[in-house]
C-alpha cells in the first residue's frame, strides 16, 4: 500500500517529524530566522491566525524574525501524532512559546 512509504512505519515517520520540530525550534530558540526559513520549500506557505498570510523563503524569514525581534522565545511543538500516505507527512501537535505579553510581563502562548 501507499501508505506510510516514507519510513514504512509510523515510528519512522514520528521520528522524522520529531526531528523537524527539533530543528524548528533549535533554530528560532537561538534567534536564527534564516535557518527557520532554510526548513520551508522555497514555494512554502505560513498561515499565521493574527497575520496575513506568508509565502516564500524571504517573507517566511522576514515573518520569524519579527516575532524573534518582538521577544518571542523558549518555542516548542509537541508532537501528539504523525503519519504519512505516499510522499506526504503530516502531524498533529501543541505549539508554545513565551513572548511579550501585557505590562511589559513575559506570557506564555500556546495552541493546541
Amino acid at each position: 500500500s501507499g501508505s506510510n512509504r516514507m519510513g514504512d512505519s509510523s515510528d519512522d515517520i514520528g521520528g522524522a517529524v520529531r526531528r523537524a520540530n527539533e530543528a524548528w525550534n533549535s533554530a528560532f530558540n537561538r534567534g536564527d530566522a534564516a535557518a527557520v526559513a532554510a526548513l520551508y520549500k522555497d514555494n512554502a506557505t505560513v498561515l499565521p491566525p493574527t497575520h496575513a498570510v506568508v509565502k516564500g523563503t524571504a517573507a517566511i524569514r522576514d515573518f520569524w524574525q519579527g516575532l524573534i525581534t518582538a521577544g518571542f522565545k523558549e518555542h516548542d511543538i509537541e508532537m501528539i501524532d504523525a503519519e504519512a500516505d505516499g510522499d506526504l507527512a503530516f502531524a498533529t501537535g501543541k505549539w508554545s512559546a513565551n513572548g511579550p505579553g501585557d505590562a511589559e510581563m513575559v506570557q506564555r502562548f500556546e495552541a493546541p
